[in-house]
């Protein structure tokens, strides 16, 4: 990590020493003192931050802040303190009162703590919330510690802060064994098994012989099963039983089925009903004709989230629409109101009337008010609604003044410095809080203003912002108009697709690069580019060449073709393999043929599934922009054809 970070900033300071505008010994200090601060080296960030300090550098408080963090045991909590008070418009000082909060709960210190937390602003931070209720419970040993309980019950690891909240949870009956083994499960749902073996510590039967059988468990399920390796006279041995039993599921219906059918009298009820719900899950998420009948023989009113959702996808794939309706009626609350699943259970509704010849008033109620909201869903609930004309939004451009008032924010002026030393999560951290309370019109001003910077992402997300007023032009740009129009007709593809999986990919900025590898405008894996790049005919092609504009959008538009053509020209398949690879696309057809958004909502990757809804309706609009009529996103999404028969 230490080499990838020291490479960077060597690209960094090339960069600013090639560019006369940055070449000056202020900005090149930032990027010594980030050196300092990745290599953990407190005297050099002292060094650079105190040259900073002196030149008055507008990220002068950046090096500070770094400092801090890194010798935050050390330094008094008053220095911390004081410094946070002077600099709470910076992005970061959220996050440094939340490491100062943590300090302070280690050691105890419960008044200050609630000093600096009644200037805390909640976030997602799980210490901080561990660390409350200690707090709480510290000051009155009455308060009750039940509310916290949702802390415990998580498949993840949570940070050690909490250890000592959950130990006062376990001597009040809180944690008990139900909740151990209730917990346990949920790690082990997500395949966290470190965590689930860690979790059966607190069990009341543990004994340290149970960490081996847990990893025979986990490896060897099958085996673990048939050489019957714990018996169920415990708690240990029942759950034991049943991990394996998931973990069969996980890779063949009719295997783990053999196994559970030789001691499913051993099992409760509730524990017959887990096992269904795991086999139901994994074979809905394999598109296995019986993965219904799996989650009918669970209680349904047990379904996690993810088991429940699932179960609507496996009838949804089946055209089942009845059942369909039955389940999202006993979905939670907050799942059956998701954008998705009012959608569905409006087509649901409206299939079971089509004989009728008419629109169930219902399902038209559902689709109106969801056809309002501007996202993939409310565009498909237009395409349902008969002669339904969508209202016309409000419109805003941004006047001159405004724009250039936004450049004059304190916290914009750090974000573009910071964005020219290619520090950039920081930069769009330092964004993100200036636009944290802005309006419509204020957020279309910084999305033009960030448009005219060539930031396109933080131009994107921020017209995306919007709820009452908009500007479209802004929410889906096309700043490579040009090049990518020449590239789409060189390689017959639609200019407007080009653009959806672009906006998807990189928010069309050159140099994203993704977690996995994937690099530039059209976010290609380094050996696809490589490929993809000698078919294109792209001459003495380098690895270097991937962030080049016309290089990344010639090799990514053969690569759609490529991919086009692959899937017999569905467009939707096409989406689906040029993020997850053309052979799952291949795989997740149905054995009839499916209408394109049945397809999309039952492919089995979150990621590959949001993807795909996302650049449908990214190519949608960009229909829209440039002005092509006649063609609905329902339209556009199409039908699969039936999986060829092996």
């Amino acid at each position: 990590m230490k080499l990838l970070t020291s490479r960077f900033l060597t690209f960094c300071f090339a960069a600013l020493f090639a560019t006369a505008g940055f070449a000056n010994l202020g900005d090149i200090n930032v990027l010594k003192a980030r050196e300092a601060y990745d290599e953990e080296n407190a005297a050099a960030l002292n060094e650079y931050t105190n040259k900073l300090k002196a030149q008055h550098h507008i990220l002068a408080p950046y090096a500070q802040y770094w400092l801090m963090t890194l010798n935050l045991e050390d330094t008094d909590n008053s220095v911390i303190s004081s410094f946070l008070v002077q600099h709470e418009d910076y992005a970061f000082e959220q996050s440094l009162r939340g490491s100062l909060l943590k300090k302070l709960g280690r050691h105890k210190k419960w008044t200050l703590f609630a000093q600096e937390l009644a200037r805390y602003q909640a976030t997602k931070n799980t210490a901080v919330e561990c660390l409350t209720a200690e707090a709480a419970h510290v000051r009155d040993s009455n308060v009750s510690l039940m509310p916290s309980k949702g802390l415990w019950l998580t498949g993840q690891s949570q940070p050690r802060e909490c250890d000592t909240l959950f130990d006062a949870m376990e001597s009040a009956g809180i944690i008990d064994e139900d909740a151990v083994w209730q917990r346990f499960r949920m790690a082990a749902e997500k395949n966290k098994v470190s965590l689930a073996k860690a979790i059966m510590k607190r069990s009341k039967g543990y004994q340290s012989s149970q960490q081996k059988l847990m990893s025979s468990a986990y490896k060897t399920p099958n085996t673990f099963l048939k050489k019957k390796r714990v018996s169920f006279g415990t708690r240990f041995g029942h759950e034991a039983n049943l991990f394996a039993l998931t973990r069969l599921a996980r890779k063949d219906t009719w295997t783990a089925i053999n196994a559970y059918k030789k001691i499913a009298s051993l099992l409760s009820r509730d524990e017959q009903s887990y096992f269904h719900a795991m086999l139901g899950l994994q074979a809905a998420k394999r598109h296995e004709p019986e993965a219904k009948l799996w989650f009918q023989k669970a209680n349904i009113t047990s379904l996690s989230p993810e088991q429940i959702s699932w179960y609507a996808r496996a009838t949804l794939r089946q055209s089942d629409w009845a059942h369909l309706l039955t389940v999202i009626a006993k979905m939670q609350p907050e799942i059956a109101e998701e954008a998705r699943w009012r959608y569905w259970k409006a087509r649901a509704l409206m299939a079971l009337k089509k004989g009728a010849n008419q629109q169930d008033k219902q399902a038209v109620d559902i689709m109106t008010k969801l056809a309002l909201e501007r996202h993939y869903y409310g565009w498909l609930a237009q395409d349902e609604l008969v002669n339904y004309t969508p209202p016309k939004l409000a419109h805003y451009n941004a006047t001159k003044r405004e724009v250039a008032a936004i450049g004059k924010l304190p916290g914009v002026k750090r974000t573009a410095v910071l964005l020219n030393l290619e520090l950039r999560w920081e930069g769009r951290r330092e964004w993100k809080k200036v636009i944290a309370s802005f309006g419509d019109k204020q957020l279309l001003a910084a999305a033009e203003f960030a448009n005219q910077k060539g930031w396109n992402d933080l131009a994107i997300n921020t017209a995306d912002d919007t709820r009452g007023v908009h500007d479209f032009s802004l929410r889906y740009l096309m700043p490579y108009k040009q090049l990518m129009t020449n590239a789409a007709n060189e390689q017959g593809v639609d200019v407007t697709w080009v653009h959806g999986i672009t906006r998807q990919e990189s928010r069309f900025m050159h140099y994203a690069k993704s977690h996995v590898g994937a690099a530039g405008l059209m976010q290609l894996m380094p050996t696809t580019a490589r490929w993809a790049a000698k078919r294109a005919g792209v001459e003495n092609y380098k690895r270097s060449m991937i962030h080049d504009l016309d290089t990344n959008v010639t090799i990514g538009t053969y690569y759609l073709r490529y991919t086009l053509a692959l899937m017999n020209g569905n467009k939707i398949m096409a989406t689906a393999g040029y993020n997850a690879g053309p052979s799952r696309a291949k795989k997740w057809l149905g054995a009839q043929s499916l209408e394109g958004a049945i397809y999309a909502e039952t492919i089995p990757f979150n990621e590959t599934r949001k993807y795909v809804q996302r650049v449908m309706a990214n190519m949608h609009m960009y229909n829209q922009q440039l002005g092509i009529k006649g063609m609905t996103l329902k339209q556009l999404m199409g039908r699969t054809p039936a999986k060829p028969v092996s």
